[in-house]
């Protein structure tokens, strides 16, 4: 019987772009996305789940410095270089990745409890927060932001991994979020204010990461400074809507949270000096010096918690919150002039920050602020920030007048 002639064996196409599992175990990769077939099998995480998927020159707004400006009214559009690769479904609501799942299992294991100590704020930020953001999706992707950012911070060896990670889903947010500003509704005022508060975290998180971004012009000011702005924008002008609202509860007063001592400051010598030097000072002129004043005051009534009366962490957090709240506008304006009695008052802030660097999205920011400062003042003013200076335990470096923070101040 004649034999049988083999059959041809079927050619295939080689490919060098499979997974790294695969690479590793030296197998063929089907490239199935976002996870390829071997991976699945075995449980492994595959790398082509992060693959970016982003048509070109897709302009969205940079993160936390774009969600500033956003919330302040400007926009400046950036083309985004990565993002996690959603498959729009038409509601900007997309097929998350096996990464996104780990982000939000993390925040609510690990992200959430470090960010409130208030129980009824901590299970607001737990259930209330990622279900909205099953229906609005810029609450999600900051809420898988928040997480990425927090993993940056205790996971060093990828840190910039995570920043990225985190920078992209936010990019994405305020893509999202930034037209239904000017069109606030009831139906949409509790995500908007979810993601107001998601924004700032993300802010205050983001100092390891862009630092040039993290500034506006003046390179003194913050942009956590402009987004608290926008979150009294949302509040003032929506205020009984929500007072009546789902939410309400937040903003009940509670023992150790809320400041009994609101009428009460501190008077300890050296601000009582600073004050003293702004009511004689011969440089400003009378608005000028009453906005200084205001500000400095209420700067006084904040650090009472933790020079006078102890309250707890959450009453802390919330006292620095409410100064970054009540400034006014003009005096934002004299710190972007460059007006050194109001970057001196900044700098006893600084003060505070630093008395609350075990939180890990505050760690850092009062030696970055009181850098940039004492950069942008004359040796005159210098010495009116000793206080300041001495209680971070921060040392100039040499020749600082020549930083690159460095920027001209006007005579006061």
């Amino acid at each position: 019987m004649p034999a049988t002639p083999k059959q041809p064996r079927r050619p295939h196409v080689k490919s060098r772009s499979g997974c790294q599992n695969c690479k590793k175990r030296k197998v063929k990769c089907g490239e199935e996305r976002p996870s390829c077939r071997n991976c699945s099998r075995r449980g492994d995480l595959c790398d082509l789940s992060d693959e970016t998927i982003v048509p070109n020159a897709l302009e969205v707004p940079s993160t936390v410095a774009s969600t500033a400006s956003a919330l302040s009214g400007s926009h400046t559009p950036q083309v985004l270089s990565r993002a996690p690769s959603f498959v729009d479904d038409g509601n900007g609501m997309g097929a998350l990745t096996v990464l996104d799942l780990e982000l939000l299992h993390h925040y609510t294991t690990s992200t959430c409890p470090t960010l409130s100590s208030d129980p009824i704020i901590r299970n607001w930020l737990l259930v209330n927060v990622p279900q909205l953001g099953f229906s609005h999706s810029y609450v999600l992707y900051s809420v898988l932001a928040l997480a990425a950012s927090h993993l940056a911070h205790f996971r060093p060896n990828s840190r910039q991994y995570y920043y990225a990670e985190a920078t992209a889903r936010h990019t994405i947010a305020t893509s999202i979020a930034a037209p239904i500003l000017s069109a606030i509704s009831t139906d949409n005022l509790i995500p908007m204010y979810s993601f107001s508060i998601l924004t700032l975290f993300i802010s205050f998180a983001s100092l390891g990461h862009e630092n040039d971004l993290l500034f506006d012009a003046s390179n003194v000011i913050p942009g956590w400074f402009t987004l608290f702005r926008g979150v009294r924008t949302v509040l003032e002008f929506n205020e009984r809507a929500i007072r009546s609202s789902s939410i309400s509860f937040l903003f009940s007063k509670r023992p150790g949270v809320n400041m009994p001592h609101e009428s009460k400051q501190l008077d300890h010598d050296a601000l009582k000096e600073f004050q003293e030097y702004i009511v004689t000072s011969t440089s400003e002129d009378e608005h000028t010096r009453q906005k200084l004043l205001d500000a400095f005051q209420d700067l006084k009534v904040a650090f009472y918690p933790f020079y006078g009366e102890e309250l707890s962490n959450e009453g802390k957090v919330r006292s620095i919150f409410t100064w970054l709240y009540r400034i006014s506008d003009e005096y934002i304006d004299m710190l972007r002039q460059g007006n050194s009695n109001a970057l001196c008052i900044l700098a006893f802030f600084s003060v505070l920050l630093h008395r609350l660097e075990y939180n890990w999205w505050l760690k850092g920011w009062s030696t970055h602020l009181i850098d940039r400062i004492y950069a942008a003042l004359d040796h005159t003013h210098r010495c009116w920030i000793r206080w300041p200076i001495q209680e971070i335990g921060w040392v100039p470096q040499r020749d600082v007048s020549q930083s690159l923070f460095h920027i001209t101040t006007p005579t006061t």
